[in-house]
């Protein structure tokens, strides 16, 4: 898979997960921490603003990255994505199997865009181009 194309969907996930953080902060809390309430439900909420910027500042830059010329640069770029996503979906995942929050759709997330960037990556490598 082209670098171009994974960094596209890798953006256009990372959208959705802004977007929705934005829209409906609220909700996205209630699905995370169930149990929560009163003025630390008010302060999850309020965390959420701030994923969601962090979200959509990676987002932003994912796009920009999209137009890297050149394979040396696209291999960096693709494995730097590969070993940072693998962090925030294992991270999450345990986090999941611990029952401290319920994140099936963000392990989802990021679990597709480490697959993409992976073979972007190995691609990339294995073309002497």
């Amino acid at each position: 898979m082209k670098p171009k194309t994974s960094l596209t969907i890798t953006a256009l996930i990372g959208l959705v997960f802004s977007s929705v953080m934005y829209i409906a902060p609220e909700f996205v809390t209630r699905e995370q921490f169930p149990n929560a309430e009163g003025q630390g439900f008010a302060d999850l909420v309020t965390v959420r603003y701030a994923i969601a910027s962090l979200i959509l500042a990676l987002v932003i830059i994912t796009y920009h990255l999209r137009n890297v010329e050149g394979r040396a640069f696209q291999a960096h770029v693709m494995r730097g994505y590969t070993l940072a996503f693998s962090v925030v979906c294992i991270t999450t995942l345990i986090l999941q199997i611990l029952g401290k929050i319920s994140a099936v759709p963000p392990i989802v997330g990021t679990g597709i865009v480490v697959i993409l960037s992976f073979i972007s990556w190995r691609s990339l490598a294995k073309d002497p181009d």
